[in-house]
């Protein structure tokens, strides 16, 4: 029994060193999210007149539909190479849907793809929430097995340093924890109006490829039928024409030499 309290004491207190080191990591994530965040408002604070206007062109179904971002904000992301960025990733799906009106497997999947990434982000951000109190939970009950031990043998300044990491630990895992879960909850806001606006989108596109294949079918459906009274027409002069002579006796004397 003591042996196994004993593995089970070494390991705990072996995960000390790791579980900081990740607490530590994480919180970087968190606070890089945190200025990703800003940004991306900055970024649609800009653009939102742009935005409303494209709305309202959808609704209408106006055409041509406006552009969503300016060109100079549009040269500057492609020098930097990251069209899929969250905040990109809403105009350059739209552009793509405006040039694929003639495939709507691909304007479909064009959809998908955004909506994919959409939720790996936030699933990405979720993760984060869940392991910051975990980990600080961690930090917090690994450091009381060393503090009990100095309680016992009457150390208290072992003791009073293995309290303070497990109180460090449990208020850096809850600070991670709690701008986690603000962040989604702010993306979870933007990224379901913008899956909206793609779905908007994506129908109109598919009621104009609809409407285009219905005008092709009917101008193909007419054709035979112009062809037909075309050749009734012609039929009824020529049979008109036989009477005509039939009923003449000079104009058959006529034919006849």
């Amino acid at each position: 029994m003591n042996l196994l309290t004993n593995v089970f004491y070494l390991i705990s207190t072996a995960l000390l060193i790791p579980v900081m080191l990740v607490l530590l990591v994480s919180l970087v994530q968190v606070v890089s999210m945190l200025g990703q965040l800003l940004r991306e408002y900055l970024l649609r604070s800009r653009h939102a007149g742009s935005l409303d206007s494209y709305c309202r062109a959808l609704m209408h179904n106006t055409r041509p539909l406006p552009n969503l971002q300016p060109a100079a904000d549009q040269g500057a992301d492609a020098k930097k190479g990251s069209p899929t960025t969250s905040s990109a990733l809403l105009p350059n799906t739209l552009a793509q849907l405006a040039r694929a009106e003639s495939d709507s497997v691909l304007a479909e999947k064009l959809a998908a793809d955004a909506q994919i990434a959409w939720r790996d982000e936030v699933e990405r951000i979720t993760g984060l929430a869940r392991r910051g109190p975990a980990l600080g939970l961690m930090g917090t009950l690994i450091p009381l097995g060393p503090a009990l031990v100095g309680l016992a043998a009457g150390n208290l300044q072992m003791m009073s340093e293995n309290l303070v990491i497990a109180f460090a630990t449990t208020v850096v895992g809850l600070l991670i924890g709690t701008m986690a879960g603000a962040i989604v909850g702010v993306k979870k806001r933007w990224y379901r109006a913008d899956a909206a606006l793609i779905e908007f989108a994506l129908a109109r596109v598919l009621e104009r490829m609809h409407s285009q294949q219905d005008g092709t079918s009917h101008a193909a459906r007419q054709l035979p039928h112009e062809r037909l009274h075309r050749h009734a027409v012609a039929s009824s002069g020529g049979n008109h024409h036989t009477k005509a002579v039939e009923s003449h006796p000079e104009a058959q004397t006529a034919e006849a030499h």
